[in-house]
């Protein structure tokens, strides 16, 4: 039998990477928290996996990071199970470390080595250029997954692939995005270590994360989304959605769920069947996800918060109608996302407000708006980031075109470094902006009583007190 293994690989030292976010570019945080880092399993992995399994091939699913293993360890385990085929889910922030894992697969076996990612699929030439790195996946992966396994002695007739011939990098055509996404079978939660994961703002476990939807069609020049979900909505059914739900319950016991869909209320219709679906079976989960404002109403809300809503985290970005309409996203007004945060706090919905600053057109004046209007929203998290020009996204290529671009480096887009400056604002003054707001919205993770006489905060202070002390001052 054809053996196949998926690797989220180790993270790099002293680092937690979240891969599944922005788009699956990821965010990288260095150093040590006070925090417990959230872990959320790998889902694009997870759906490949039982993908493959329902056809016939022996799966090996390795997620490294939440088992805690190193290179070295996770390597043994390829060297014991000698697969046909390795897939590699590399993030653009640990783009290095998880190719120089790649290549290392060879010396032990003579498998297949794949990679995907993102940044790849823009630019498969950096993978490519290792020599022993043989495929790069690109764009939607659980079907070109199970493809290139039933085809491995002759895979170049499969879409959605780059390779190398002749030293020339080959791209074959695109894979169609999947369209019915009620096809593929449930996550291969089974063969992933489940107790490990968590999330700060669920604190119920066990906990996992539940995909309904792909997609967003909606053309906001910063975000990542569409290079990672695809550029147009695709929804399950509700009644396979509910499916998921209950067999999770039933199989793993799970007690919080955090949807990762970029737009899961973009049928609000659709919404509201899940939503009615989830209050009659009486599932008793808690959940949290993402949506905008104007794809929202106070009726939904309500319902959301019927069958175990906990909290909505929305992409507010800036306070300036003027750079609103830059980043298109003028079809939000302002005076919208007030009323929809102020209904949710009504409800007893927690709130997540994030906030971009330093995207095309602004100044300081427009800053001070956006702290006024964080004031004004008074969500129980406001989170505040500059913007990344991603590769693939409009603000790319404005950035590119005005030399606004500090770095090219992947690694440095980690979510927690100023990348980008503007006509009107240099670096250091981005920083500050981003200082003095984390200062005034330090959010309740950073509340220095939960996070020190918390067990691993106490921990922590103990085996760290330099870092404790910093870390007390700048809150």
């Amino acid at each position: 039998m054809t053996k196949i293994m998926l690797i989220q690989p180790p993270d790099p030292p002293k680092t937690q990477c979240l891969r599944d976010h922005m788009g699956y570019f990821g965010i990288l945080k260095k150093g040590i928290s006070l925090v417990k880092n959230d872990i959320l399993p790998p889902l694009k992995l997870a759906y490949s996996a039982s993908l493959l399994e329902k056809n016939g091939f022996e799966v090996n699913l390795i997620d490294a990071p939440a088992l805690d293993y190193d290179v070295k360890k996770t390597l043994n385990i390829v060297e014991r199970v000698q697969p046909d085929l390795v897939v590699i889910d590399s993030a653009g922030v640990t783009n290095s470390y998880d190719l120089y894992f790649a290549e290392q697969i060879k010396n032990i076996t003579n498998t297949i080595v794949s990679v995907t990612g993102p940044h790849l699929t823009i630019n498969p030439e950096i993978a490519l250029q290792k020599k022993d790195i043989d495929i790069v996946i690109r764009g939607d992966i659980e079907y070109t997954i199970l493809e290139l396994s039933q085809k491995l002695s002759e895979f170049k007739d499969v879409k959605g692939i780059a390779f190398k011939k002749d030293n020339k990098i080959v791209l074959t055509p695109k894979r169609p995005p999947i369209i019915n996404l009620d096809e593929l079978p449930f996550p291969a939660f089974y063969l992933l270590p489940m107790k490990k994961y968590r999330f700060n703002l669920l604190k119920k476990t066990p906990f996992t994360t539940c995909l309904t939807s792909r997609g967003c069609p909606f053309a906001c020049i910063y975000c990542p989304y569409p290079q990672g979900y695809g550029e147009f909505w695709r929804g399950r059914t509700p009644e396979n959605v509910l499916d998921e739900l209950i067999w999770l319950k039933n199989e793993f016991k799970i007690k919080s769920l955090l949807f990762r869909d970029q737009v899961p209320t973009f049928d609000m219709k659709r919404a509201e069947k899940i939503y009615d679906m989830m209050i009659k079976e009486g599932l008793d989960i808690e959940w949290r996800c993402e949506t905008r404002a104007d794809r929202i109403s106070k009726e939904l809300l309500i319902k959301m918060k019927k069958s175990g809503c906990v909290g909505v985290h929305f992409g507010v970005e800036s306070g300036d109608p003027k750079i609103l309409k830059n980043i298109g996203k003028d079809n939000i007004p302002i005076d919208l996302t007030k009323k929809i945060f102020r209904e949710a706090k009504e409800i007893g919905l927690s709130t997540v407000g994030y906030f971009l600053i330093g995207l095309p057109g602004e100044t300081k004046e427009t800053i001070k708006k956006t702290v006024e209007l964080a004031k004004d929203l008074n969500a129980d998290e406001s989170w505040f980031n500059s913007p990344v020009p991603y590769p693939g996204t409009k603000l790319y290529e404005i950035a590119k075109k005005n030399n606004w671009i500090l770095t090219d480096d992947f690694e440095k887009y980690s979510g927690t470094e100023v990348v980008m400056r503007t006509d009107e604002l240099s670096e250091d003054d981005i920083k500050e902006a981003l200082r003095n707001a984390k200062i005034m919205f330090p959010g309740t993770s950073t509340n220095l009583l939960r996070l020190f006489f918390t067990k691993r905060g106490f921990l922590s202070t103990v085996s760290h007190p330099k870092m404790a002390l910093k870390y007390a001052f700048k809150v």
